[in-house]
């Protein structure tokens, strides 16, 4: 009923109008003006006032002129004059009365004769055109309400007609009655014969009309159709839907309600077919418009007017599933949550919203192809949206939340997705506006979020977006979340380091990160509470992973902290920085870092966490720092500053005497002592340490050091006493050997033969072997044993070193062939002195016999020393060969004669003899001139000269010559 009187009104208003205007309309200047530009008829004015002796007059004019004109034409021309200002006086007259009534009379009866005049002449009358005339006819009875009259004249005038300037007023008259008493098809008809014309003026009207016809008589989908060209029409100036306002703006208002009312009607007609599907079909039969969306807006207000809230949705649902990518797709999805929120849908608009997001976020095609420009309204939705989403899932996952902590068996699976689905939205929103404001909060809740579903590395990254990125950043700064945002980064990097799932390279990127994490804590918010803890903490991890000058650095930062971080943490950072400096071989400093470390520690061990932790002993921490000055002295020492490590290493021994450092250094300075020679100074370090620390496994070694040491300052008793306690206490073979070859030595050095030959005999009945060795000490105990005068154990020795280099082999040397040949030479002496001492005596034949047996025992003797080739003992053996033979030629000659031998008996007796002697003499020659040709290879030494003189004895003719002695002048003549 609403829209019905609209459309009376509107109906009512047209048909005023055109025949208020339609007397100007049929003037002589003819047709071509629209119903709206047609000029009201009037009459002379004057201060809208009227006089009525005027009036009068120019009637008495008119009629003075029609009495005198004889003419037909000219009074037909004076006539229609006269009924003409007869219309403009009746219409006057009508609009002041203040009655209902008939005021078109008069003018209704001139017109009438005027046709009638037309009708009989059966001619035009120039200036008088009988169309137009009954145009004015039918105007007028319309005016008086006359309206049956009227449309016979309109019928009448359409029929007689057709091609007249008028028709498409006469049809659209005609087509309005046949509208008002309700014949739909006459005005259908007749409305199309006025909208066909494209130059009439109500072409636009009529094409309404018909359209409202075409309604009228129940045909919808024909009525769109031509409905749709007055929409055609109406926004002709846009050519794409973002234009589609603009064009609107620029509409009169006659033509905006007409806008109004095309849309309305074509809405009714739309929700009486199909809905927004007729829309769809109208759209495949006549082509799409760039005003379309008009069409789902204007049907959706219509059901939503009728409280048909599920359909407004579902229409504008079906714009947005036919022009997905419509520069209007969002504002329909905006409008049909609207209508669910109205229609009393709460259910149906969380997946409203989710779809929302899913068609125009950023992950969307529509974004994509706009680049994000989607409109200021949509983008706000967008915005809310989100929020709204992420906020719903966020409070339904800690609702699920603390189902499962109430209920234990029930699936925390679940609430690990109910949290993703949140960090999604947070997520979202934060790439959609990543300048808003808001993202510090958004982007802390989603790693709240991400952290509740498990996801521990994303939401480390988020962590530290809020704590470092939008800390200092407008329009982000939000302090309040970001120091709790860094330390949560923090504690998740901590469990992921050691994280069971994860590979050792996996778990070697958290433990570094987590380190950095901390380090950008303490300095991102200096003034936390917590910050000092975890500086303390990123040392350690960093003195851990060998980054030693960034360990010195925090952990000096911890130390100098105003106001001071608790005993704890200054007693930890103390022992870090200690350790650091330490490693960085920085020991000066760390010696002292680690004395503030003993100074704290019973403070640190006064606090209750020092029972919790595996804290150091004092006893520890002097090793430490022993171990500091010690490594000190190995700096000094690097440098070849002895002196100073040597005290340097003595300190440590005062600063933790009871450390193990403190005893390897003690031992070390002895060994720099002997080095620099100190001998003495050396004697006292090694005889306090063995003093003691007696069962230190370094003991052990001290004996050899001392021996040197006592060997230096001639204390041979001494060294050979120590060398006694090395043999005994060895268990090492080379060394108790060694030691025993040493000692002997030492011990025979100091006079002390009693144990130097106790010593040789162990060696030489212990160690056989090496050769050379053994012979050594049974040399050093023939020598001892000669010394000592006991010749049988001298000469047992002497057999032993013959024996020794008999056996040695492939491992005789020089040096044990020299032994053998010297052994051999002194066991051959006592046959040779033997020997020569042996008279000849008579009776000659026996003592003869004595005397070749010693020959042959002295010459066996020499023989054994020769077969060692060795010059020195050759030289000897050959010349006591030499003189073997000639000792028994000369013992031949001297022996004792028989007494009772005659003169002759004697001689030949004597002949007898030196036939005896002289083999002997002669093999004493050759022997001689053999060891005496030794010289011309070089080999003169005594017993060489001695051949020589036995020689000059012998053949004193050969070798008695005196030398040719020449004297030469040494003055210069």
């Amino acid at each position: 009923m609403k829209y019905q009187r609209r459309w009376v009104y509107l109906c009512g208003m047209l048909v005023a109008n055109l025949w208020l205007n339609a007397c100007s309309y049929f003037s002589d200047k003819g047709a071509g003006k629209t119903i709206s530009d047609l000029p009201r008829a009037q009459l002379d004015q004057k201060n809208n006032q009227v006089s009525t002796a005027d009036h009068n007059k120019i009637e008495n004019t008119y009629r003075s002129a029609l009495a005198a004109a004889e003419d037909p034409v000219l009074r037909q021309q004076i006539m229609t004059r006269m009924a003409d200002f007869e219309m403009a006086r009746s219409e006057e007259r009508q609009l002041q009365a203040t009655e209902a009534g008939r005021h078109f009379d008069k003018p209704i009866a001139q017109y009438r004769e005027l046709i009638a005049m037309q009708e009989q002449s059966g001619e035009a009358v120039k200036g008088v055109d009988i169309n137009r005339l009954r145009y004015k006819l039918a105007k007028a009875l319309s005016m008086d309400g006359r309206n049956d009259e009227a449309a016979k004249v309109l019928d009448q005038l359409a029929e007689t007609a057709p091609a007249s300037p008028f028709i498409a007023e006469t049809q659209f008259r005609r087509a309005e009655k046949a509208f008002a008493v309700g014949n739909y098809l006459a005005a259908e008809k007749h409305y199309q014969s006025v909208a066909a014309d494209k130059q009439s003026p109500l072409q636009q009207n009529a094409v309404y009309m018909q359209g409202w016809s075409e309604f009228k008589h129940g045909d919808y989908d024909l009525s769109l159709q031509t409905f749709t060209q007055v929409m055609d029409q109406l926004l002709a100036g846009a050519t794409k839907p973002k234009d589609v306002a603009t064009a609107q703006k620029n509409l009169s208002a006659a033509q905006t309600n007409m806008l109004t009312d095309t849309l309305h009607v074509m809405s009714l007609a739309f929700s009486y077919l199909d809905g927004a599907k007729a829309i769809a079909d109208l759209q495949k039969k006549l082509g799409e418009r760039p005003y379309q969306h008009l069409f789902y807006e204007n049907l959706g207000q219509l059901y939503e007017e009728q409280k048909r809230f599920s359909d407004a949705a579902d229409t504008y649902k079906f714009y947005v599933a036919e022009n997905s990518l419509a520069d209007f797709a969002p504002l329909f999805s905006i409008k049909m949550m609207d209508v669910y929120e109205r229609g009393n849908f709460p259910s149906l608009i969380l997946p409203a919203k989710q779809d929302y997001v899913q068609h125009y976020g950023i992950n969307s095609r529509y974004w994509a192809q706009r680049q994000g420009a989607i409109g200021d309204t949509a983008l706000t939705f967008l915005h809310q949206s989100l929020q709204e989403l992420a906020q719903y899932e966020h409070a339904l996952a800690q609702e699920k939340s603390q189902q499962v902590e109430k209920n234990k068996s029930m699936n925390s699976a679940e609430t690990a997705v109910a949290y993703q689905r949140a960090a999604v939205w947070y997520r979202e929103f934060i790439a959609s506006f990543p300048q808003d404001s808001k993202n510090a909060e958004m982007t802390f809740l989603l790693a709240e979020c991400l952290n509740e579903a498990g996801d521990s590395q994303q939401a480390v990254a988020a962590y530290e977006q809020v704590a470092y990125h939008y800390k200092d950043t407008a329009p982000y700064k939000n302090a309040s979340r970001g120091a709790e945002a860094g330390y949560s980064a923090l504690l998740l990097a901590q469990q992921l380091a050691v994280a069971p799932a994860l590979t050792e390279s996996q778990k070697v990127h958290w433990q570094e990160r987590k380190t950095q994490s901390a380090l950008d804590f303490a300095k991102a918010y200096p003034g936390d509470t917590r910050a000092a803890a975890v500086l303390t903490q990123a040392a350690q991890e960093l003195l851990l992973k060998g980054k030693l000058n960034e360990a010195i650095a925090i952990a000096e930062q911890v130390i100098q902290r105003q106001p001071a971080a608790d005993p704890l943490l200054q007693f930890n950072a103390w022992l870090i920085l200690g350790h650091s400096q330490f490693d960085a071989k920085n020991y000066s400093a760390a010696e002292k870092a680690y004395t503030q470390v003993l100074l704290l520690l019973p403070g640190f061990l006064a606090t209750p966490e020092a029972k919790k932790l595996n804290a150091p002993t004092a006893l520890q921490i002097n090793e430490r720092i022993a171990a500091s000055i010690y490594q000190q002295a190995q700096s000094d020492l690097a440098q070849g500053q002895k002196d100073l490590a040597i005290a340097k290493l003595l300190r440590v021994n005062e600063v933790a005497p009871t450390s193990d450092v403190a005893l390897k250094a003690q031992y070390d300075a002895g060994v720099y002592l002997i080095e620099q020679q100190k001998w003495s100074e050396a004697e006292k370090v090694y005889s306090a340490f063995r003093q003691q620390h007696p069962q230190h496994e370094l003991a052990a070694s001290i004996p050899a050091k001392m021996v040197v040491i006592y060997q230096n300052q001639g204390k041979w008793a001494l060294a050979a006493s120590e060398l006694s306690l090395l043999e005994r206490g060895s268990n090492d073979p080379n060394v108790k050997r060694q030691a025993l070859a040493l000692g002997a030595e030492l011990y025979e050095k100091s006079g002390n033969k009693t144990l130097a030959i106790e010593m040789y005999q162990r060696y030489a009945n212990e160690y056989p072997k090496p050769i050379a060795e053994a012979m050594e000490a049974q040399s050093h105990l023939a020598q001892l044993y000669l010394d000592n005068r006991d010749l049988q154990k001298h000469q047992y020795w002497l057999q032993r070193i013959i024996e020794s280099h008999a056996a040695a082999g492939s491992q005789a040397t020089a040096r044990s062939t020299y032994l053998a040949a010297s052994a051999a030479n002194e066991l051959a002496a006592p046959a040779y002195k033997d020997f020569a001492s042996l008279p000849l005596t008579l009776p000659l034949k026996q003592s003869l016999q004595r005397k070749r047996a010693a020959l042959d025992k002295a010459l066996k003797g020499q023989e054994a020393v020769l077969k060692y080739g060795v010059a020195e003992f050759t030289t000897q053996a050959s010349f006591r060969i030499g003189e073997i033979y000639a000792q028994l030629s000369r013992d031949l000659l001297k022996s004792e004669r028989p007494k009772d031998l005659d003169a002759l008996a004697l001689e030949q007796y004597d002949l007898l003899l030196e036939e005896q002697a002289f083999p002997f003499e002669e093999k004493a020659i050759q022997v001689h001139q053999a060891n005496a040709q030794r010289s011309w290879t070089g080999i003169y030494d005594s017993w060489v000269k001695d051949s020589f003189v036995a020689l000059a004895g012998l053949l004193p003719a050969r070798y008695k010559k005196s030398e040719t002695q020449l004297e030469v002048s040494n003055e210069i003549q």
